[in-house]
């Protein structure tokens, strides 16, 4: 996903109604039916109250992300909410399902489900059924036919998906995104009926139905077939993402079902206006070598087909009235920048596929092999940016400043996969490699790092990119700049050249992670995973004092650091730092206790004496203080 870098989009409030008196939310709803609490929770969310909606949780603090989601989302009213009995093999968590819905952004925020339970004091919500619990099968590849008809804003699709079996007596759930309408599907060979959750009644589903719930498409029975077949329609026309309009098309979020957002292969027939052009993930192909059988265009019409054999978590479509603002050969590759009439910008696509060529270039030198023959960039119009592992799309006034970060992406998301449920591990570690390494920390990434260290969300459970002012990226870039002057550049190079090797296809986290500088290092890193990663509780440095004594043509000072703050100390490494105006002397120093006495040699007598920590540990420095004699 794209980095915004200092600003995120403005927070937008809940807009609550005043609060209802405690009597009323403390009423006992003893004796109540499953409609009614149907119709009560439809209600609270309509309301806008956070205080009613919080009320019919079980535990207040379950209804945290769905709150957070509102929030970004424009409001509670923004959602609608849908009840549906729990899927065949999924009873223990509840007998019934709650799915919260809109229209989600890619790689962004996601639809919520929590189990409706009948509890003494009536029907509550509980925890949420997270995305990534197991499924009895993963997809293995995506065969997509799309039509994009844009005088409607509208996208005709079937996909099928060839399934991975796990062994498990459960129903699929797929993720399709809020706005597509399911006609049809199949099983097999066996046809499904599709049955729709309305928002006035509870659905009965069959084993056979194919349940459409919100954002959720349920295959209803414990069967797992090797394939699955659907077809569906929508209305694709946000105002500043996903659209389908009389000059361009994106459509990128949660278009194709998927499950837990896990990587596959894809092969996408995609017909659309002959002026156009469209493009999908992967390299072009002939209808043949992708599967499709050949068929007629309409005179207005093509067909385009794209197959990308490395697993992806995300493929999506890009089309439009572009035209090709500038084209580089270089290094065996092909690398093409494309515009929007009338800003065509020859100079600006120039420098871009300049940047391209050399950021891939130094990619390869340090990662290996980039996995495509060539890199292009789209301008969007409204639509800010996204990465596409061959491709990207980036707003206009973005392309140089951001196309090298983009490209970090097909390693990291693409090579080796992020599916931006749990942590988002690949914005940082793009941002490292990018910013820091490649650019040398030119736009200032580590400084926006050190600048999270109030933040007390472990990077290891920042699931959303762009929020809390797109942390993510800044700490993960942080992180890793520490991690580097532990065990050193070619280490952190060797790692990361061994993921992205090895992770093909393969859900990856944070704690994926360590193994591999593990490796490359030949030392446990245990310890700066708790630290950095899977915490959020920094410790505090300071100096006691510090005392110089003379010694012949020498002053030796003692620095006395104390560190506190944590129930146990940190393994810190920073520099101790003595002074006298412009002469300076600092040392690397580590420590692992509550207090610890560093000896600073100098042939002049200090003045100050000081921690610095800026790239070396994520932890307030206090101030200088004076050298005693």
């Amino acid at each position: 996903m794209q980095v915004r870098l200092g600003f995120e989009r403005p927070p937008v409030e809940v807009n609550d109604m005043p609060l209802l008196s405690a009597t009323f939310l403390l009423i006992s709803v003893q004796g109540q039916s499953l409609s009614q609490a149907y119709e009560a929770l439809q209600s609270a969310v309509g309301s806008g109250s956070q205080a009613r909606v919080s009320a019919m949780f079980q535990s207040p603090r379950d209804a945290r992300y769905l709150f957070e989601m509102a929030g970004r989302s424009g409001g509670l009213r923004r959602l609608s909410v849908k009840v549906i009995p729990a899927p065949p093999g999924w009873g223990a968590l509840g007998d019934h399902w709650a799915i919260f819905h809109r229209f989600q952004d890619i790689q962004q925020d996601h639809d919520v489900v929590h189990p409706l339970v009948r509890t003494p004091s009536g029907y509550k919500l509980m925890g949420e059924v997270h995305e990534w619990l197991p499924q009895a099968a993963r997809v293995r590849h995506a065969r997509i036919e799309a039509r994009l008809i844009p005088s409607d804003h509208r996208i005709e699709a079937t996909a099928r998906l060839d399934l991975a079996p796990a062994g498990l007596r459960k129903a699929l759930v797929f993720r399709l995104n809020d706005g597509y309408a399911v006609s049809g599907g199949s099983a097999g060979n066996k046809p499904l009926t599709v049955v729709t959750a309305e928002s006035d009644k509870i659905p009965a589903p069959k084993e056979g139905d194919l349940v459409r719930a919100g954002g959720l498409l349920i295959l209803w029975g414990t069967d797992t077939p090797e394939r699955v077949e659907v077809t569906y329609s929508g209305v694709v026309n946000q105002a500043s993402q996903d659209k389908i309009t009389p000059n361009v098309a994106y459509v990128t979020a949660l278009w194709v079902p998927t499950i837990a957002r896990l990587p596959h292969t894809t092969t996408v027939r995609i017909q659309g206006p002959k002026d156009w052009v469209l493009r999908s993930e992967g390299v072009p192909v002939s209808a043949a070598e992708a599967g499709f059988a050949a068929s007629p265009d309409a005179p207005d019409e093509q067909t385009v087909h794209y197959k990308c054999d490395l697993p992806i978590s995300f493929p999506k479509i890009v089309g439009g009235r572009y035209t090709l603002a500038a084209e580089l050969q270089s290094d065996g590759k092909t690398y093409r920048a494309w515009h929007l009439e009338p800003q065509v910008d020859k100079a600006r696509g120039q420098r871009d596929v300049n940047l391209m060529a050399d950021s891939i270039r130094f990619f390869e030198q340090g990662l290996g092999p980039f996995p495509f023959p060539g890199y292009e960039c789209f301008d969007g119009d409204t639509y800010y940016g996204i990465e596409s592992y061959s491709y990207t799309l980036l707003q206009r006034g973005i392309t140089t400043r951001f196309m090298s970060h983009e490209i970090g992406h097909t390693y990291f998301g693409g090579m080796a996969p992020s599916a931006y449920t749990k942590d988002t591990w690949n914005e940082g570690v793009t941002q490292y490699y990018d910013s820091v390494v490649y650019g040398k920390n030119a736009d200032r990434s580590l400084e926006a790092g050190y600048g999270t260290l109030g933040l007390a969300i472990p990077l290891s459970e920042m699931g959303v990119a762009w929020a809390n002012g797109s942390a993510t990226y800044f700490r993960g870039a942080y992180v890793m700049k520490m991690l580097e002057n532990e065990i050193g550049l070619p280490a952190v190079q060797a790692g990361l050249k061994a993921l992205v090797t090895e992770r093909r296809g393969l859900e990856t986290r944070w704690p994926d992670l360590r193994q591999y500088f593990e490796r490359a290092a030949s030392t446990r890193l245990d310890w700066f995973w708790n630290q950095w990663i899977t915490n959020a509780t920094f410790p505090s440095l300071s100096v006691l004092s510090a005392q110089a004594i003379q010694e012949e043509r020498r002053f030796v000072t003692r620095v006395v650091v104390r560190q506190q703050g944590t129930a146990s100390p940190f393994r810190l490494r920073f520099k101790v730092r003595v002074a006298r105006g412009a002469q300076v002397q600092e040392e690397v120093v580590t420590m692992n206790s509550p207090q610890a006495v560093f000896t600073m040699q100098t042939p002049w007598e200090p003045r100050e004496a000081s921690v610095e920590v800026f790239g070396l540990a994520l932890t307030q420095a206090g101030p200088a203080v004076a050298v005693t004699r």
